[in-house]
């Protein structure tokens, strides 16, 4: 596991579950913000009768690979974490490396647009406060 700093109160980790998760300091204690890769939903291609099905994947010349694609960028577990940027003490982007060979760049601004639909209050207080 792997941790960064994003301001004096919130870091980021990430580890064996191949996503940066965002966690803050509380008078309780560490608290879990939000998983901070999250992907963005593939538009429904609605009811495909079976015949339908049968053809696409006949032109494709693949079978249906349903549950085995991953919900993260990462393909295997995430071993760094480094800082890139940042602006009055703190982080606007940093980036990860795996097992994977994937370097990935992380934009709060863009995480933060990603994860406003949030329902936890520390997550809509740190992208309304520019990561405070």
């Amino acid at each position: 596991m792997c941790l960064l700093w994003l301001s004096e109160t919130s870091f980021v980790a990430a580890g064996h579950n191949m996503s940066p998760d965002l966690f803050y300091g509380s008078d309780s204690g560490i608290v879990f913000g939000a998983k901070l890769d999250v992907k963005k939903e593939k538009a429904s291609s609605g009811n495909m009768s079976a015949m339908a099905r049968f053809q696409k994947l006949d032109v494709q010349g693949k079978a249906e690979t349903e549950g085995t694609t991953l919900e993260t960028t990462h393909a295997n577990c995430i071993t760094e974490i480094r800082l890139i940027a940042s602006a009055n003490g703190k982080v606007t982007k940093f980036s990860t490396s795996g097992k994977d060979g994937q370097v990935v760049i992380w934009e709060m601004d863009s995480i933060c647009s990603a994860i406003a639909g949030s329902r936890s209050e520390f997550v809509k207080r740190f992208c309304a406060r520019g990561s405070k």
